[in-house]
């Protein structure tokens, strides 16, 4: 029995650094590795924590034994080549911020990947857990909220928030 879960952390970014804090949150959890090419953005998110070191790749993250699960907080581009290079290494739990993926051509490349990889992958959408939401849930359940047959949920957010080399600040 494993008395801490030890994450992996790909990606230090505002997303990154949100579940560094989150993380330290938890009883027996701890971020214990991070894979960050950006100096800066390691930097910020060292500053968080105090027990992980860095890796120089992510096979030298995936490959570390001491490792429990994965926390894919990449630019989103990057996520399914990285859970592609994780499932050719070993299966870990993995926490992957949405989206899960951004290049339509990459929808078969993860149905390979779903019906391959045997550990548990979980598409991070954290509405659910905002307080509102949560209340607004529990007025459903409860019968308050009328007979809903759908749901949508609309955020507004200022757009194109300034990223390292602004990978998100796509002409398309």
């Amino acid at each position: 029995m494993v008395d801490t879960v030890r994450y992996g952390l790909i990606g230090c970014g505002m997303m990154g650094q949100e579940h560094i804090r989150n993380v330290a949150l938890l009883d027996g959890a701890e971020v214990t590795a991070i894979y960050e090419p950006d100096d800066a953005m390691a930097r910020a998110g060292f500053a968080l924590t105090a027990s992980a070191r860095r890796s120089a790749s992510l096979d030298d993250l995936v490959g570390q034994s001491d490792i429990d699960a994965l926390i894919i907080a990449s630019p989103n581009f990057c996520h399914a080549d990285q859970m592609e290079e994780i499932a050719a290494k070993r299966a870990l739990p993995i926490l992957v911020e949405k989206p899960l993926f951004t290049d339509p051509s990459d929808a078969a490349k993860l149905k390979a990947f779903r019906d391959s990889y045997r550990a548990p992958v979980w598409v991070a959408m954290e509405y659910r857990y905002m307080p509102p939401v949560t209340r607004f849930i529990e007025r459903v359940h409860e019968g308050e909220a009328g007979d809903i047959k759908m749901l949508a949920i609309r955020e507004h957010r200022f757009p194109f928030l300034e990223k390292v080399g602004d990978w998100n600040r796509f002409n398309r």
